[in-house]
């Protein structure tokens, strides 16, 4: 207090109470704390929404992107949902790499990054950004044409389990067992003989089998690639005096267009309360174009048929109409170059259902429909269209408006 006094630091209030001056140069802010109550929720925020329902806004992110990386720095985000991460990186100058599993999540993301000269700069929320987003690249992965993957042979199925795993193709022979590759460690890739082998599974019976002929000279590990219905251990390796066998689980879904072996798809949904259901999808789906039949006129698309290129997967029965649809997205101004959402809608807008439903209602009602008629606002002269079922599968149609 002396010394504070001696430096004229102290002074007292009208009201007698005592405080210390303190400079600029020496605040050093005040650190965040954990609960973030100072950004505005995102409903309040009507320039950036998207009519998405898991939006976040990007003052959010953009505390979190200048915090923890520099300029070109790569930002990741594995749920994209809106897209939020992936634009206020390229606002902030960082790239970035963004995915979802969900259908609306893609276009919105898509949408966001081809107008985002439209949004809001971040720096300065009252003007737009106005610079064009450098270009990106959008990949579906594990989309595999159906066809082909029923008509590989045993040495093409070979080839495509092993650039599934990234495995480089090193045939060779330990003790008389066939093996196929190695991985980057260098540690060698068996191939599990599906077609021999059709009947067994990979078990305890089997390892053994395996680990008595090659044991003393694999080394510390082996990979065995098998389908994940024929391995029967829950851990992702097994380990037998010291050496660890490890199981490159091929997806059901592969070996099931291969071999007919039953597996539970994870689907689309049907309404926008279930937008976030896929969170927890595993596996692979394939092109399987739903059949369409639709035409335009007076300002609506009118959809006369709906109907999947599957079955049901617990009955083996044909789905009806509509049964399986799940949203619809288009582009009401298409360029011929680019898709730009317009809008979308999900299944469960074109039936009535009650506020709280199951899907199961929604395919109920739908099955009902003789059409589904959508209003398409100010059309250009071209529509884009694209058509989802509950399975990922899309079809994709271009219609002469005007």
């Amino acid at each position: 207090m002396e010394r504070l006094d001696r430096e004229n630091r102290l002074y007292f209030t009208r009201k007698g109470g005592l405080r210390v001056k303190k400079y600029l140069e020496e605040l050093k802010g005040i650190p965040l704390q954990a609960l973030w109550d100072d950004i505005n929720p995102m409903n309040s925020q009507a320039i950036e929404k998207l009519n998405y329902p898991t939006q976040k806004p990007e003052e959010f992110i953009e505390r979190i992107i200048l915090t923890s990386t520099n300029e070109e720095d790569i930002v990741m985000d594995f749920f994209g949902g809106s897209g939020t991460t992936a634009a206020v990186a390229e606002k902030l100058g960082r790239r970035w790499i963004t995915c979802d599993i969900g259908k609306l999540a893609f276009y919105t993301m898509q949408k966001r990054l081809l107008t985002i000269q439209n949004s809001k700069n971040l720096f300065n929320p009252g003007k737009k950004y106005n610079k064009l987003a450098k270009s990106f690249i959008t990949i579906n992965t594990g989309l595999y044409d159906i066809e082909k993957l029923k008509t590989l042979e045993r040495d093409k199925y070979l080839n495509f389990v092993l650039d599934l795993f990234e495995v480089t193709p090193k045939p060779h022979k330990i003790n008389g067992i066939q093996l196929h590759g190695t991985r980057k460690d260098d540690y060698s890739v068996l191939v599990w003989d599906y077609i021999n082998e059709e009947n067994a599974k990979v078990d305890d019976i089997y390892l053994e089998n395996l680990h008595h002929n090659i044991s003393k000279r694999i080394g510390a590990r082996l990979y065995i690639i098998a389908p994940a219905n024929a391995v029967q251990f829950i851990s992702d390796y097994e380990e037998l005096d010291g050496v660890r066998y490890y199981f490159l689980k091929i997806p059901y879904s592969i070996i099931n267009e291969l071999h007919r072996e039953p597996f539970s798809k994870h689907r689309q949904p049907q309404s926008k309360a279930k937008i976030n259901d896929l969170e927890n999808a595993i596996g692979f789906h394939f092109m399987r174009q739903p059949d369409v039949e639709s035409y335009f006129e007076n300002g609506e698309l009118r959809i006369t048929k709906f109907i999947p290129n599957t079955r049901d997967e617990q009955t083996g029965k044909q789905f009806a109409n509509f049964e399986t649809l799940a949203m619809l997205v288009w582009d009401a101004n298409y360029n011929g170059k680019e898709f730009t959402m317009t809008d979308y809608r999900f299944a469960d807008d074109f039936v009535q259902v009650a506020t709280e439903h199951t899907d199961e209602e929604v395919q109920e009602k739908l099955k009902t429909q003789s059409q589904i008629i959508v209003p398409i606002i100010n059309s250009g002269n071209s529509i884009f269209m694209i058509y989802v079922d509950i399975f990922g599968n899309e079809f994709k149609q271009e219609i002469k408006a005007r």
